[in-house]
């Protein structure tokens, strides 16, 4: 058992490859029209920055996220990172004439392991090598305000891989989810090539 764990190990991606592998999945029961005015809210904003950018580029209305926070906090209303909270959110949002919101969830984590055993008498390769996987996640929820309806959804997850997941993967990441609700995106296994628009850029 542990000879195919060490195996399965070995032949993980590294970061040789110029590609970046996301997996994706999401649907929409029904979109935003462009003349509908959009509010994005989430902790991180290299992921709110992100939707807000990409919608405005593609000619909606958006609200900035400080703006919305600062109406939270006047109703004295905490979202925190559960998707939970929405229904505390949407009646704010409604006084301020959004029509859908767009909640953010995303997640970043790192597990460093052992590729080899320490011990000689389980293995030929002698002492350890630990090494650093990183692992990532964006989900959004797209939430009509005058029903409270959940009208579409998207994840992109940036599986365990030897290259770390920073501020470029999140971005990626979030833009993806927003083409994969919009449609513009199949949801599945992708591999990103530099080229592509949600590629991280330096």
């Amino acid at each position: 058992m542990r000879c195919l764990i060490l195996v399965f190990l070995l032949l993980l991606p590294s970061c040789a490859s110029s590609s970046l592998h996301v997996v994706t999945d999401g649907s929409a029961k029904r979109l935003p029209e462009k003349k509908a005015r959009l509010a994005v809210w989430g902790l991180r904003p290299v992921v709110t920055n992100t939707i807000v950018a990409w919608l405005r580029d593609n000619g909606f209305t958006v609200m900035e996220p400080s703006e919305l926070q600062q109406a939270f906090d006047r109703e004295r209303i905490r979202v925190n990172r559960s998707f939970a909270d929405e229904h505390n959110a949407v009646p704010v949002a409604k006084q301020l004439g959004v029509d859908v919101v767009i909640f953010t969830q995303s997640a970043v984590e790192t597990n460093v392991i052992n590729r080899a055993s320490t011990t000689a008498a389980s293995t030929p390769f002698p002492g350890a090598v630990r090494t650093a996987f990183s692992s990532a996640s964006v989900s959004i929820r797209g939430v009509e305000v005058a029903s409270g309806m959940l009208v579409f959804s998207a994840t992109a997850k940036y599986p365990q891989q030897l290259t770390a997941a920073g501020t470029d993967t999140l971005s990626t990441l979030a833009c993806l989810t927003v083409e994969t609700a919009f449609g513009l995106s199949p949801p599945g296994d992708l591999d990103l090539e530099p080229d592509d628009p949600c590629f991280p850029r330096q």
